[in-house]
């Protein structure tokens, strides 16, 4: 049975911070929403979270745009990406933590609607046990600040 989501009464804009700020760069995801929040840029709602699980697929239901921020491991030519997401599903097995795009698929397949989804990723290099970004993670960060990609 599928889920049913008013769509007359969709809230604009969602952003889903993802990381772990006690693993270093993990948490650039977080950093990035915080900082956009103590400099009163964003004109949406924040939400943080660990890592991603099927029941966000009802969060994102709720909104028009979904913006989801995570570090990145991977070397990003200005230190940041921010790519256009489709649904995608994922076969994997657990449901403890899925992808933007899956979540995205499960949202589809519920509600019968997909919100506009972009994922911003900012590279880090840091991953151990410890709070505080590394030199590159600030770096990387402050240029996804600076770009303001949405």
């Amino acid at each position: 049975m599928k889920g049913t989501s008013d769509k007359t009464n969709l809230r604009p804009l969602l952003l889903l911070a993802i990381g772990n700020d006690a693993r270093q760069d993990d948490g650039l995801g977080w950093a990035y929403a915080r900082a956009l929040e103590a400099q009163g840029r964003f004109d949406g709602a924040v939400e943080y979270r660990y890592q991603l699980q099927i029941e966000d697929a009802d969060l994102i239901a709720a909104y028009d745009t979904v913006v989801f921020a995570d570090a990145s491991k991977t070397a990003l030519s200005e230190g940041y990406a921010f790519t256009r997401l489709t649904p995608a599903l994922e076969f994997a097995f657990s449901t403890h933590a899925l992808s933007p795009a899956a979540v995205l698929a499960l949202c589809e397949t519920v509600y019968g609607r997909c919100p506009e989804a972009w994922l911003l990723t900012i590279g880090g290099e840091a991953w151990e046990l410890a709070f505080g970004l590394s030199e590159a993670g600030e770096r990387n960060l402050a240029a996804a600040l600076a770009a303001q990609p949405f």
